[in-house]
């Protein structure tokens, strides 16, 4: 080969190497090449330059506001989109203009609320999630007194400080291992009627008295620094700031998407090798449905054991994905439901080194049943205990490894720091999960000794702490069903807590639910819990196999 030959071969594989990197910036233009000097605007218009290339996406620094989710198809396959510098997607908008309303109080009015094309129901301040007025102020909560038979009317053991018809505020009530969240109707003196009935009808998960609730979301509860209410019909935002404090001197930021990212191939054509780097995935809202939130387990939910249950959605969604990868520090955060969900037919996937923190729901889930096809379930609810339909959607070999996941469940209280079900071989490795209302990983969720697709997981290494602060019923660890293969191994579990609410249900280092079998527990090391180390319900220590565990108390 002459030297003027290797030098054209040179030339041609640098050329071609330019052409299939993109950059993009805030400050760019859409109508610009995507070179380092004349970036891309936004990624979607990126997305479109770089399909079919396997390309390289450069995002600069700064934040990219979504005005819908950005969906990646199997033409999308073997792309990588990194960030240099600080990079975030967001699904939220800057609130500003805020004019002071007297003392601390501060208003905005927002035009799209008001026409109603927009609501939301978290905020934002300086990375911060901010609470709605609520009643009690704080952690602060009430003892349920009465229930009345249809489950509507509740009385507390105060009376409420407002009348509450007409202004979209919201009754929660915290039970064992889940939340109910039901729309208000009105109120009088110490009882609250709701326009639904409060739990999950046919089960224990109902409003009763002993239990504890809250009141949230009344222009007259907005009594605290960093308290605020919008107001639905007038498009009104008030928030109360500390005294001398200007919110205009902050950065306030409102959800407008539920979603950031869709990641969706088909059984015949999955979307393989899209990879993600140091990338900040914020700000998503999740809209509270008609018949209220009636929490049962996990982020899932319905109105009664006989009727449909349904799941919350992840800010980022993945089915029919292959070897995708969210990794190198990238970073969920300020989310209305879940962070990552893995749906059907994915496979070989990894989520790794990131960090998910102030998630709604669950932070990450293997075994999402959001969309697919379900096969009904011959045990228990037939729709919340359903396995796929088709093997074919059985998620398999993905990994969750290495993340750091902090404060979930910060939305539904009875959500988990990570969930895998009705998947198979998933890892769940090296990981520190922590701050958790409730459980920290579950594994399972079938109630019986029934086989399903969940089998061989793999839970090694993982740093687990300061989890059940909230509610009861859980622990560090906890499993559901028949799972051959599991394996739970050289976990750390420490500082299981029990609130002064908590009902009769012990919290635990691992707790094995109904049906828990199969499984080989190794060489973990539990202490300061707040209960036994390990718990047993409806199976016992013999269907599962055991070597060198270190537990404070048996």
């Amino acid at each position: 080969m002459t030297n003027a030959i290797a030098a054209t071969i040179l030339l041609i594989q640098s050329l071609a190497l330019a052409q299939t990197t993109f950059y993009v910036s805030p400050a760019g233009s859409d109508d610009a090449n995507g070179s380092e000097s004349a970036p891309f605007a936004t990624i979607a218009r990126a997305q479109k330059a770089a399909r079919g290339t396997n390309a390289k996406v450069i995002l600069g620094a700064g934040t990219y506001w979504l005005d819908e989710p950005l969906r990646f198809g199997p033409e999308d396959s073997n792309v990588v989109y990194q960030s240099r510098g600080d990079a975030i997607v967001s699904g939220g908008r800057l609130i500003s203009g805020w004019q002071n309303a007297g003392g601390s109080k501060w208003t905005v009015t927002l035009p799209q609320v008001r026409d109603g094309t927009w609501y939301f129901r978290q905020l934002f301040m300086d990375g911060n999630r901010l609470p709605r007025g609520r009643f009690p102020n704080g952690d602060g909560l009430l003892k349920i007194n009465a229930v009345s038979e249809d489950l509507r009317d509740i009385t507390l053991a105060e009376p409420i400080p407002a009348q509450l018809a007409g202004k979209n505020a919201e009754l929660v009530v915290y039970h064992e291992w889940s939340i109910s969240r039901a729309p208000v109707e009105s109120s009088e003196g110490p009882r609250v009627r709701s326009t639904v009935p409060v739990g999950w009808g046919g089960h224990a998960l109902v409003a009763r008295p002993g239990k504890v609730a809250y009141l949230e979301n009344a222009p007259e509860f907005v009594d605290q620094p960093g308290e605020w209410h919008l107001d639905k019909t007038t498009g009104v935002l008030t928030l109360m700031l500390a005294e001398s404090d200007d919110p205009n001197t902050h950065e306030l930021i409102a959800p407008k998407l539920e979603q950031l990212i869709i990641i969706e191939g088909r059984p015949d054509a999955k979307v393989t090798g899209l990879r993600f780097w140091r990338i900040a995935f914020q700000h998503t809202e999740w809209p509270l449905p008609p018949f209220g939130y009636m929490g049962i387990q996990a982020g899932h939910y319905g109105t009664s054991i006989k009727e449909k249950t349904y799941v919350l959605p992840g800010a980022i969604e993945l089915s029919y994905a292959a070897h995708c990868i969210f990794e190198l520090g990238c970073r969920v955060q300020h989310t209305g439901a879940c962070g990552i969900v893995l749906g059907a037919g994915c496979s070989n996937n990894m989520i790794e080194t990131c960090s998910l923190s102030d998630i709604g729901g669950n932070a990450i889930m293997v075994g999402w049943r959001g969309k697919a096809k379900l096969a009904d379930s011959t045990v228990g609810d037939i729709h919340l205990a359903a396995d796929w339909a088709d093997p074919v959607d059985v998620p398999s070999r993905n990994y969750i490894t290495c993340n750091t996941i902090e404060r979930a469940a910060a939305v539904d209280l009875g959500c988990v720091g990570i969930f895998d079900a009705f998947s198979s071989g998933t890892i769940i490795g090296s990981n520190h999960v922590y701050d958790l209302p409730y459980t920290g990983i579950s594994v399972g969720f079938r109630w019986s000794l029934e086989p399903t697709s969940q089998r061989g997981c793999q839970v090694h290494n993982n740093h687990i702490h300061d989890c059940m602060k909230v509610l009861s019923d859980g622990g560090g660890i906890y499993t559901l069903g028949y799972q051959p293969g599991t394996i739970i191994e050289k976990n750390e579990i420490h500082d299981i807590h029990r609130s002064w609410h908590a009902l009769q249900a012990p919290n635990n280092g691992i707790f094995f639910d109904q049906g828990s079998s199969g499984i080989h527990v190794e060489s973990n090391k539990i202490y300061r819990t707040a209960e036994s180390s390990i718990r047993f319900n409806q199976t016992t220590k013999e269907n599962m196999t055991w070597k060198n565990n270190q537990f404070e108390k048996e």
